[in-house]
This record gives C-alpha cells, structure tokens and sequence, in this order.
C-alpha cells in the first residue's frame, strides 16, 4: 500500500469534485477517467459528484457513465440524482434557497455595478443578457440559460445567483458588491465563495460541499473516515479537510494541497483516475 494510504479505513464513499477535477482543461471527461469511475462504481463503492453546478449543467456527464452517480450540487445546496431516462430531478433529498427578497437587493446591486447576474434553481437558469463571459459559461457547461428581464419572477426563491464580471474589473467589482452584500441585515443567511477569479456565487447560509458530504454519508450510514474527497478549488477546502482520506488534485492550489493526504496528477493528466487506483488499492480491490 502506498504511504497516503496507509492506516486509512477502507472507502466506500467517493466525493469528485466536476470542474477542475473530474473533468480537464477544455471541460471534457477523459475516457481513462471515465473508466477508472466506472470502476470505482463497479466495486461497490458509492460515488457522488460534488459541484457548484445545477443538476441540468451535469447531464451530459452523467448520461457518460455506466451508472447513475448521486449529484450534491450548488456548493452543497442540493443533494439528489437524476432520471435515468428523462434526466430530470429526482430523489431530491435536500433543497435550500435564497430568500427571494434577500436575492432582489443582491441582483440590484450587481446590476448596479455593472455585473450580469446568473440566477439559478434546479431546474432553471436566467439571465438579463448574454455577455461574452456568460456565452463562456454557455460553452463550459452546455447549457442555454432563459433570458428574460424577470429573473426572479413568481418570487422565485433561487438555489443560488452568480455573478460573472470580466476578468479585467474582476478585484474591484466583485468585492465591492461582496461588501455591500454583507453590509445587509440577512448576511446571515447567505454563504459567499468564489469558484473563480471572476465567479463569485451567492448561495443559501450554512451550504457548503463539506456539510452536504457529511449529511449524505451519515444518510447511506457511512462514517466521515470512509470518506475520499477529490478536489482542487477552495470550494472543496471544507471537503477535503473533513473527509478520512483527502485526495488534491496536481493543479489545486497550495492551500488545498496542504490539507491533502495525497496529490495527485493534474487533471490535464487524468488524474482522477490516479485517485481511483489508490482507492481500490486501499480497499483491495486491485
């Protein structure tokens, strides 16, 4: 067994992060990844895939694998699957939302600074407008968002709103609008993180990948020590320093790197697929 692994407890929970992790540079699951998942699914160990993704913008994943992989979306928001025919929410066991009034004083004030914002719920995506960064995020997830004037029509209560500024106003816009959103009275119930330099995403109190993670395993009956965390962004930071063995990607930061138990590959290199090697190998199922 290698070092890493070494007194760890056998896995049998998978947490992978999507972007910048399960998938590479270009956003695309490679095949030798692909594989390794199936595998690790194959073996009996249950996978989740941990995103700041909505369940529509992990379908096309999904519909890859030889199995259906439970889904912890929006940072830790929801927690659920999809179809397996008509792709749709389904089995949703948590929903968490911004409070519809909470998320109107938000989209007044990035408006305000001149930064387009995306508002999200399961099933949805809404936008004023489509600015060069947004048709990014198009090509990224393949997706199309609504556009529409009303992005909170019917007192829609969103799962969460991100704020996607160009990248030369990146420090100055999307601080500032940080600060005035903590400056409101219901700051309280609002978690703020960045999965970008230029993303900065809005999501109910208290979510994070970590807390979902931990909801999820005690619900399967799974202790948090036979979990395997697989990230590379800060929103994974939580995850990775609650789970029994935590796995950082090549490309994570150095921040992420120093809570990991092993490093791997980058995922320009496959590297979830390195992961799912020491995984097995812990389990002794290689």
């Amino acid at each position: 067994m290698n070092e890493p692994a070494a007194g760890k407890s056998a896995v049998r929970l998978v947490a992978v992060d999507v972007d910048g992790t399960l998938l590479d540079g270009a956003h695309r699951l490679r095949t030798e990844v692909k594989e390794a998942i199936n595998r690790l699914a194959a073996s009996g160990c249950r996978v989740v895939l941990a995103t700041a993704r909505g369940p529509q913008a992990v379908v096309e994943i999904v519909r890859q694998f030889d199995f259906a992989p439970s889904l912890i979306c929006f940072s830790g928001g929801w927690i659920g699957e999809l179809d397996s025919t008509l792709m749709e929410a389904a089995n949703v066991r948590f929903d968490r939302r911004l409070a519809a009034d909470f998320a109107g004083s938000i989209l007044n004030e990035a408006i305000n600074q001149g930064v387009e914002p995306n508002v999200f719920t399961p099933d949805s995506w809404r936008v004023r407008k489509l600015t060069d960064e947004i048709a990014e995020e198009i090509r990224i997830v393949n997706l199309q968002p609504s556009v529409s004037d009303e992005l909170l029509a019917g007192d829609i209560e969103p799962s969460k709103i991100m704020l996607i500024s160009r990248l030369d106003k990146a420090d100055i816009a999307l601080p500032s609008i940080e600060r005035a959103i903590q400056s409101l009275s219901t700051v309280a119930f609002s978690t703020i993180t960045y999965s970008k330099r230029n993303y900065l995403e809005i999501l109910p109190g208290g979510v994070n990948k970590a807390k979902a993670v931990a909801a999820f395993s005690q619900s399967l009956g799974v202790d948090l020590s036979e979990v395997a965390a697989i990230g590379d962004g800060l929103n994974d930071l939580e995850m990775l320093s609650e789970a029994g063995f935590a796995i950082a990607m090549g490309n994570a930061s150095d921040r992420l790197k120093a809570v990991a138990d092993l490093v791997v590959r980058s995922n320009d290199e496959a590297g979830v697929a390195q992961a799912v090697e020491e995984i097995l190998t812990l389990n002794g199922d290689v």
